[in-house]
């Protein structure tokens, strides 16, 4: 059974941090990017796309050549305009653009938080004023916050290392051609989508990480690897105010996805969530195999054909 699609949505529990910041009220604070009226904070689906593309780059060195800037259009050895899409002009011509065989969700805070303000103190060596010999400092603030973000991901597998071809008349404005033009081959298809899994494991560099040191990789999540493309899988893992996984979505959505023929995974780490006893036992009742994170991402890359 060859993939179409795998999806994969996932809980990180992270601690007091700031993995990505707003433009700022003013001044010299660092605002955290926040949703439900400033009480939960959240990183935009591009700021996710930047961190896997960081984490992919970190396990497969020299697999990216070019930038989101300046792309070069060759899906066939650069894998970031394979698998993140590019849009590269052309004199003359207009832009030619590709879709993203990846797309990612926002990761959104799941519960209300309190928000802290931590000053930054810049001591410098230089003196600030000669006659009065006063060293220089300078005074910052970022905001703070803990959470468990939900994140989504993904993959159409079909499409990578894929270029859509059409060809048209102009005189009479029809289409004469319309095909994919496959320039990988399904080998080096299949280990570039394996990487990408893989790479969840890695992820941690986001907009506000140059200094700072957060994990995001999964602490939960679910992951359905598929022969048909669907993003049926990203509807799970929401978490109410108490904490507690909402149990009667994810078994709605897990019973739809194997109606499609998807093979499903659970990976768990203990005390994310609240009610653990009972989203393990419906694991066992749905025939879904639970290990942890990193085992179940070894074994997501393992079932894609």
């Amino acid at each position: 059974m060859k993939t179409s699609g795998v999806t994969i949505t996932w809980l990180s529990k992270v601690d007091l941090s700031n993995i990505n910041s707003g433009e700022g009220g003013g001044g010299n604070v660092v605002e955290l990017k926040t949703y439900r009226s400033g009480k939960r904070p959240y990183a935009s689906g591009q700021s996710v796309r930047h961190a896997l593309r960081e984490a992919l780059e970190r396990g497969n060195p020299g697999c990216i050549k070019s930038t989101p800037e300046a792309p070069s259009g060759d899906i066939k050895e650069d894998w970031l305009c394979d698998l993140f899409g590019y849009l590269n002009p052309r004199k003359g011509e207009g832009s030619d653009r590709r879709w993203s065989p990846i797309k990612c969700t926002p990761a959104l805070g799941q519960v209300d938080s309190e928000i802290v303000t931590d000053l930054l103190l810049r001591m410098s060596d230089l003196e600030k004023d000669e006659k009065k010999a006063t060293k220089d400092q300078r005074l910052a603030y970022v905001q703070l916050t803990e959470n468990i973000f939900r994140t989504g991901m993904s993959i159409d597998v079909f499409s990578v290392g894929r270029r859509l071809i059409v060809e048209g008349d102009k005189s009479s404005k029809k289409i004469t051609k319309r095909d994919f033009l496959d320039e990988i081959g399904d080998e080096e298809r299949k280990k570039r989508v394996q990487a990408v899994i893989k790479a969840l494991a890695q992820m941690g560099d986001f907009a506000k990480q140059a200094r700072n040191a957060v994990s995001f990789a999964p602490d939960l999540f679910f992951a359905a690897v598929s022969p048909v493309y669907t993003q049926r899988g990203l509807r799970t893992l929401e978490i109410d105010p108490e904490g507690n996984l909402d149990l009667p979505v994810l078994e709605t959505v897990a019973k739809d996805l194997k109606e499609l023929g998807a093979t499903l995974f659970m990976g768990h780490t203990p005390g994310v969530i609240r009610n653990d006893a009972e989203l393990l036992e419906l694991c066992r009742s749905l025939e879904i195999p639970v290990k942890s994170p990193v085992q179940t991402l070894n074994a997501v890359a393992e079932k894609v054909d």
